[in-house]
């Protein structure tokens, strides 16, 4: 009876393995996950080059697809034609606007301290603001702040060589799409393989509507914010816009950062200028996130606002003001595979399968017997 309750080698069969062979893979296994998850965080500003080449490589593609479409060339050479097309613009642009623009940049610089100084000063009237600029942050004058600002904005990446690997990558994967989808998909074991290619699929999917959409917006936000900001004849109207259209790739807290500049000029002329100045943006956002967006989204994506902001909070972070770029589509990632990967096949399949189960109840009739 003994042997039935104790385990003995002599009583496994030949193709059993043995508990140290099991429990020696077991803590291999353990070692890989560790050794992975220390390269990933060493590298985590390498994985955030790879994504923002991703989200790159997205948007060549949906810009060669019509070229594609319409003129039956190779999808290299159609990626290749749009890269040609966007830096021939941008150097035709910056030939007839760069000393115009350069030269509001360099008022900015410095002109913007000088009205951080002028605004403390004007704070330093009243009580309330004499109180909070005491018990407030250590920037003490408006260089000092200045100099923060841009130590934020510059924190994580050098930004020659990381814009060049990023540029590069997207030219790599825009131009080739199916090699690195193929690659990666080969590493899905073999019957989840249909499922991931739908995973990508709504993701490319997902990925094109937003990027597209907010391409638009940043166009709108900065034609609307340059024209109203002449029209109040604020300073640096052309500087404010461009300002205001780039850092509108920024959920949530990208209007704020681009309108507090434009505010503390405004402010140097009068306080309602600076009003005048918000009212602006906020009609410009407003506007844009109620009637922009929902005609251009068609209702097919839709970003939580506490969602943006923390996944924004945790990227920005990490990784400073190479993360704040990143964090719409990484919202737009996240969002994608919770739904696929966690509502619909965990939850929602795994309840079908267990309603599956569930017999109904046997009846009886009326002498005591089933039905």
């Amino acid at each position: 009876m003994g042997r039935n309750f104790q385990g003995h080698d002599n009583d496994r069969s030949p193709g059993t393995p043995s508990f140290a062979y099991r429990a020696a893979i077991t803590v291999g296994i353990v070692a890989l996950a560790v050794v992975l998850l220390w390269f990933a965080y060493k590298g985590l500003d390498i994985l955030l080059m790879i994504f923002g080449g991703v989200v790159m490589a997205v948007l060549l593609h949906v810009l060669a697809e019509p070229l594609t479409r319409w003129t039956r060339m190779p999808l290299w050479l159609a990626v290749l034609t749009v890269v040609l097309v966007i830096c021939g613009g941008l150097a035709a642009v910056g030939w007839f606007l760069a000393p115009s623009i350069g030269l509001q940049f360099d008022q900015l610089g410095e002109q913007l301290p000088i009205a951080i100084d002028r605004v403390r000063g004007q704070l330093q009237e009243f009580k309330w603001s004499r109180w909070l600029l005491e018990h407030g942050a250590d920037g003490t004058n408006g260089q000092k702040m200045l100099s923060q600002m841009r130590r934020v904005f510059s924190i994580t990446m050098t930004a020659g060589a990381a814009v060049a690997i990023v540029a590069f990558l997207a030219l790599y994967m825009a131009a080739q799409p199916a090699t690195y989808v193929n690659g990666t998909i080969r590493l899905v074991p073999v019957s989840f393989r249909p499922r991931a290619r739908e995973v990508f699929a709504q993701l490319y999917r997902t990925l094109r509507v937003w990027l597209l959409t907010k391409l638009v917006s940043m166009v709108f936000v900065a034609v609307c914010v340059g024209v109203g900001l002449w029209l109040l004849d604020v300073p640096l109207a052309l500087a404010m816009a461009i300002v205001a259209g780039l850092l509108e790739f920024i959920p949530t807290i990208g209007p704020l950062l681009s309108a507090a500049p434009a505010m503390l000029l405004a402010f140097t002329h009068s306080p309602i200028s600076a009003f005048y100045v918000g009212i602006l943006y906020f009609t410009v956002q407003w506007v844009q996130n109620h009637v922009t967006n929902p005609l251009l989204q068609q209702r097919t994506l839709s970003l939580p606002s506490a969602l943006s902001l923390a996944l924004v909070a945790l990227l920005g972070s990490l990784f400073g003001f190479g993360g704040l770029l990143v964090s719409g589509p990484m919202t737009v990632v996240v969002l994608v595979l919770v739904k696929m990967l966690y509502v619909e096949d965990v939850l929602e399949h795994g309840r079908k399968r267990f309603v599956g189960r569930i017999r109904p109840p046997a009846r009886h009739d009326h002498a005591g017997g089933p039905s």
